[in-house]
């Protein structure tokens, strides 16, 4: 029984403890982001008071009195903010009072986030060392977000190295990072040779050659249709759909049939995009293929079907009102839907 009693004081003592350690923590969080809230907004005031007055040496000053994860959120904040003269002056003083050595520190030492935040503002503020530390990072840091961070970063900066000498660097684990899509829409259009080789690479992630061909398509225009065009038919069901998108956007003269093929195929995301495509494009001899989709067991692929009938103006909203007033089935309800929804915009 007195070990019973011994075991319940001790056990109501310990949680005595550990709510005083919580109430602890917990003030020492609240006192030091009041601590960090001060900080950014003394050096928010100097940065506004630099843009009036251009004193390097006041803004230096309050640079150097917070840290340099402070600094550099604040500082990154601040620039978005600016363009133009104003812009370039503040990026001279910020290069000049010392921030990119903080912020190369913070790229070095910071965690995760830290990091990555670092890796950007370096591109931000585009110093003498800057690409030297980001291919540092490319190289070395042991995430592959931070290493992907620092590949956009050296692409803002128009030192990016070879595609290849990049992923081999993140590593097959990054290369499946969506992050990637936001490097390859960066990509140098002078290099666009090297994104059409990775998209061709049979042996590559998927993923990424879906991105090339999106980024591709976006800036490459027309040059590219009879390489889209080509990979259609590509094994990986996720690069093919890639490539029926992009020739939604560039237009193909054998788009007519590569789209009916597609239409047909065992993978859903290929028929939905190629329904896309020919509606995008006009092509409105594809109508009855595109009618017959609207019986698809997929929603996503009966509603890309009676969207591209809907773009094609009268003649597919014809289409659509005959299908909406025949007897109830998918088709017919698809059809109701898409028409209740107003004409194509």
């Amino acid at each position: 029984m007195w070990l019973v009693w011994d075991m319940s004081i001790l056990l109501s003592a310990l949680s005595l403890v550990i709510m005083l350690l919580l109430i602890a923590r917990r003030v020492l969080q609240e006192r030091r982001g009041t601590a960090v809230a001060d900080q950014r907004r003394l050096l928010l005031t100097a940065l506004i008071a630099f843009t009036e007055n251009r004193d390097r040496e006041a803004l230096k000053a309050a640079l150097l009195a917070v840290p340099a994860r402070v600094a550099s959120d604040a500082g990154s904040e601040f620039i978005s903010l600016l363009r133009g003269e104003e812009h370039d002056e503040l990026i001279a003083a910020f290069n000049e009072c010392g921030l990119p050595a903080l912020v190369g520190t913070q790229l070095e030492k910071g965690n995760v986030a830290e990091r990555v935040h670092a890796a950007e503002m370096l591109a931000a503020l585009d110093s003498e060392d800057a690409s030297a530390r980001l291919l540092s990072a490319l190289a070395q840091d042991r995430s592959p977000e931070v290493r992907i961070a620092a590949a956009i970063a050296l692409c803002d900066l128009g030192s990016l190295p070879l595609l290849d000498f990049v992923l081999d660097n993140i590593g097959v684990a990054g290369q499946r990072s969506r992050r990637l899509i936001e490097l390859f829409r960066r990509f140098p259009r002078t290099r666009f040779n090297e994104l059409a080789v990775h998209a061709s690479r049979a042996d590559a992630v998927p993923l990424l050659r879906a991105a090339a061909i999106e980024a591709l398509a976006r800036a490459g225009g027309f040059g590219f249709a009879d390489f889209f065009a080509s990979l259609t038919g590509d094994a990986a069901p996720e690069v093919a759909a890639a490539a029926l998108r992009a020739l939604g956007v560039t237009g193909h003269a054998n788009a007519t049939s590569i789209l009916a093929r597609a239409m047909a195929s065992g993978d859903l995301d290929m028929r939905a995009d190629a329904a896309d495509a020919a509606g995008r494009l006009g092509l409105s001899e594809l109508a009855a293929p595109l009618a017959g989709l609207m019986d698809d067991e997929v929603w996503t692929v009966r509603y890309a079907a009676a969207n591209a009938l809907r773009s094609f103006g009268q003649p597919g909203e014809k289409m659509l009102r005959e299908i909406a007033a025949s007897d109830v089935s998918r088709r017919q309800r698809t059809a109701s839907l898409i028409l209740a929804e107003g004409p194509a915009v």
